[in-house]
């Protein structure tokens, strides 16, 4: 246990007052449990860990958590949904010229800030295969000149619906079939095209 799980030892130890019993004596175990910062990191990064190699499913699906994975569920299904869900994506986001190629080995300089951008995967309620390519939004501040909300509230609904009747009016809904890209960026920004463009790939400013 020591050797394949030391992290889940030493808290049990020091939880517990067995730093100094007989047979808790281990190489290192006190050290680690007495480093209190550094434990917490180690739990947190062992949780993290976890997480993110824990199989993830949605509607009766196995959901990928990259590109790598998609394809091997695709290989394991006998089938290509997540592939075809990512060309797809590529497709529409081409659609709004979003992506200059620039070639491989293109050194964008100092002038270019380099972001990551990576697919997020899900499953409808139908069983439908969705992909979405992301920017880190996560390392960035959110504008307060951007701001959007991504679901409409059922109360919001039920006032447009209650309008349209007093007023006679029809209602109509749609859906966008995919996220929309606001406006031109002011920076200079670059990605490297991951195995997830395919061919040809092309790094985007």
């Amino acid at each position: 246990m020591w050797i394949d799980d030391p992290v889940t030892v030493a808290v049990y130890a020091r939880d517990n007052r067995f730093l100094n019993e007989p047979g808790w004596k281990l190489p290192g175990l006190k050290k680690m449990a007495k480093t209190q910062r550094k434990l917490l990191r180690l739990v947190n990064k062992a949780k993290l860990h976890s997480f993110r190699n824990k199989p993830a499913c949605m509607c009766g699906f196995q959901v990928p958590h990259d590109h790598i994975e998609a394809m091997e569920l695709d290989h394991m299904n006998g089938d290509s949904m997540w592939r075809d869900a990512e060309i797809t994506e590529l497709n529409q986001i081409d659609e709004y010229k979003s992506f200059i190629d620039k070639g491989v080995g293109f050194n964008p300089g100092s002038d270019f800030k380099k972001i990551r951008v990576h697919m997020v995967c899900a499953v409808k309620h139908d069983g439908r295969h969705k992909a979405r390519l992301v920017a880190g939004g996560h390392l960035t501040e959110t504008p307060i000149d951007s701001a959007c909300s991504s679901a409409a509230s059922l109360r919001g609904i039920r006032i447009l619906a209650f309008l349209g009747e007093l007023n006679g009016l029809k209602a109509w809904s749609t859906d966008i079939g995919n996220a929309y890209l606001e406006t031109c960026t002011r920076e200079k920004v670059c990605i490297v095209a991951g195995a997830e463009f395919g061919q040809p790939q092309f790094p985007a400013n």
